[in-house]
């Protein structure tokens, strides 16, 4: 489990005296069961927020006297553990894993500076986004420059600020660096002239923008090949999951995390570089089936990959409850489709929706915002239920996305999928 600096919790709304919603400063949370002193598996805050009104808090609970008597759910509906030992930074001694995503666009400046110990992320191209002035004046002035929303503000603290929680010594995973074949794995390593490994810097070389830099280690840097005979399937899959599609990702999966450890401790480094000839062998040929299947298929009209889509999500499980519903108002989605999940939890229902809100693209090569955008203005309005966990998903037969959409997409969690991409997840479910 991830360790939570106290200081950033915070009670943010209630139902009702005992049912809290406690926000671990980034864009997770967890309710809180006060007279059991149990807080549910950590989700994304809006989650909790979707499922029932909430009331702003106005009470006076104080957190870190209840910390000694917290347990917390391992997952959903699992086991319980003393929330101290998981998670408070001075008991757990588990270093964490995150994985830290680049803007492909300058890739070969960005891995300069990581050779030079500096891992740098986008968003700050004004000298008021640094991180160390706190979630308040960071919103205030960010929506002095950017002309956004609160609630987008509010979004772009959540993502950015984990890079405060990272700590000397974390590993650090960043997929498709120094190009799309491998991905490196580096520790972080705090500066001595810092509080820790967090500092925003001037913008990077040639560009207005990248000023937020997680210091690391320069001298230990591993390249991965993603085809090398040491790289474990767990690492492949996941890099490419929605769980990881966020610019810092803070793993909780134990298996990948044991993973990359043991690839970082190889003693035949050479090794990792290179892709094993027969993996290579079968990627591409794997690659090429998938390829000419999006070829194939950009060929049937919109209608006819809309029903496609459609009866995959019904081959695995789903309910269709919408088909192309628009609100005239730019709000667009091409499915709304749900599927009950079974949990076991004592304070929980014993299965809730899961709702997808997807909006599907015919493009060849790129597919830009607007689809992002259609989706945010439609899932906004929609009457769902209180208890449905939401996902927004945009579809593309298009080669990839343009970096507008991919920022958009970032800010405001939708999942981007590419044609090769839903060709992967296609064939799995045949």
């Amino acid at each position: 489990m991830n360790k939570i600096d106290m200081k950033n919790m915070s009670i943010i709304a209630q139902q009702g005296p005992d049912r809290l919603l406690v926000s671990y400063g980034n864009d997770q949370g967890s309710i809180l069961y006060l007279p059991h002193n149990v807080l549910s598996a950590p989700m994304h805050i809006d989650s909790f927020l979707a499922r029932g009104y909430w009331d702003d808090y106005t009470g006076n609970v104080d957190l870190e006297r209840l910390l000694p008597n917290l347990m917390i759910e391992s997952e959903l509906g699992g086991s319980l553990t003393s929330f101290r030992n998981a998670y408070d930074p001075f008991v757990a001694g588990e270093k964490q894993c995150v994985v830290f995503r680049q803007n492909d666009q300058d890739r070969k400046l960005l891995y300069e500076e990581i050779l030079q110990g500096r891992l740098r992320q986008g968003w700050g191209f004004s000298e008021k986004f640094t991180l160390s002035q706190g979630k308040d004046r960071f919103i205030q002035n960010y929506l002095s420059v950017v002309n956004a929303s609160e609630k987008t503000a509010q979004k772009q603290w959540n993502v950015l600020s984990r890079m405060l929680q990272i700590n000397h010594g974390d590993t650090i995973v960043i997929p498709k660096q120094p190009d799309h074949h491998h991905f490196l794995i580096v520790k972080a390593k705090q500066n001595p002239n810092l509080d820790g490994c967090y500092e925003f810097m001037k913008p990077l070389q040639h560009t207005d923008d990248y000023r937020h830099v997680v210091h690391i280690d320069h001298e230990d840097i591993q390249a991965v090949h993603y085809d090398s005979l040491q790289t474990p399937l767990v690492i492949k899959r996941l890099l490419k999951s929605i769980a990881y599609s966020s610019p810092v990702n803070f793993v909780k999966k134990k298996d990948f995390k044991e993973a990359v450890e043991k690839v970082f401790s190889s003693v035949e480094k050479s090794s990792l570089v290179e892709a094993h000839p027969v993996q290579t062998k079968l990627q591409i040929f794997e690659d090429q089936l998938y390829r000419e299947w999006v070829k194939t298929v950009r060929d049937l009209t919109p209608s006819d990959f809309e029903k496609l889509v459609k009866k995959y999500m019904q081959d695995n499980g789903f309910e269709i409850l919408k088909s192309n519903s628009y609100d005239r108002k730019g709000g667009d989605i091409d499915l709304l489709c749900s599927k009950e999940i079974q949990i076991e939890t004592p304070f929980e229902p014993k299965s809730i929706p899961l709702t997808y809100c997807i909006q599907i693209k015919k493009h060849a090569n790129y597919t830009n915002a607007k689809g992002v955008d259609q989706l945010n203005l439609m899932a906004e309005n929609l009457n769902l239920e209180d208890t449905a966990i939401v996902q927004k998903i945009l579809i593309s037969l298009a080669d990839g996305f343009t970096e507008e959409c991919v920022n958009l997409a970032g800010e405001s969690n939708v999942l981007l999928l590419n044609g090769v991409e839903f060709a992967q997840l296609y064939f799995k479910s045949v």
